[in-house]
């Protein structure tokens, strides 16, 4: 087992720079999904964990999070998820066409680029960034994506939609109704 030269690795490293974790300024930045796994909230939601990286500009490459939870009895939340799927290049058609598996989502949601609004708010004392608005992205798309039941929106960075599972056969028609004879009773 080797052992660290801890006096060369601090050397080496130099004087702490700051800024790399300062917040991002407030304001609207053009950004690309690094990753976006599923997981689940304390209180039992599914949740896509989203890593942005910033794509242009001089906060370039630096990273934003954001959990883009799911919330089925809430109406105004099934909303805002829905949304912020749209303006990530993914429609509603998407989910109603394929009903996805969180893998699915995952596999989607990998290099879609959009816009955002970051904003900041502070908790436990520190400044953090956050996500206030989900937009469009007014760049050009990264590639196009492969062909699915449902056609997907130009804005992936080649990822792969896994098929959708195949749908379940069609229930038997129901029995054709008879007409009664024309001296049944009524």
């Amino acid at each position: 087992m080797s052992s660290l030269n801890w006096a060369d690795l601090v050397k080496d490293a130099g004087e702490a720079t700051s800024g790399n974790y300062d917040p991002l300024p407030d304001g609207d930045y053009d950004l690309k999904v690094v990753e976006a796994p599923a997981g689940t909230t304390s209180t039992g939601k599914t949740m896509f964990k989203l890593k942005a990286q910033v794509t242009s500009g001089p906060f370039a490459n630096r990273f934003i999070w954001d959990n883009i939870t799911i919330s089925p009895e809430n109406k105004n939340a099934l909303n805002i998820f829905f949304s912020k799927m749209a303006a990530l290049g993914i429609p509603r058609e998407f989910f109603l066409n394929n009903s996805p598996s969180n893998a699915q989502i995952e596999a989607t949601l990998q290099g879609r680029v959009f816009r955002a609004q970051i904003g900041s708010e502070v908790y436990q004392g520190a400044k953090k960034n956050k996500i206030s608005r989900y937009y469009v992205s007014t760049g050009a798309p990264v590639a196009t994506p492969p062909a699915t039941p449902y056609t997907m929106p130009a804005n992936t960075a080649g990822a792969a939609v896994p098929p959708a599972p195949p749908a379940p056969p069609a229930p038997p028609a129901p029995p054709a109704a008879t007409s009664a004879p024309d001296n049944a009773p009524f």
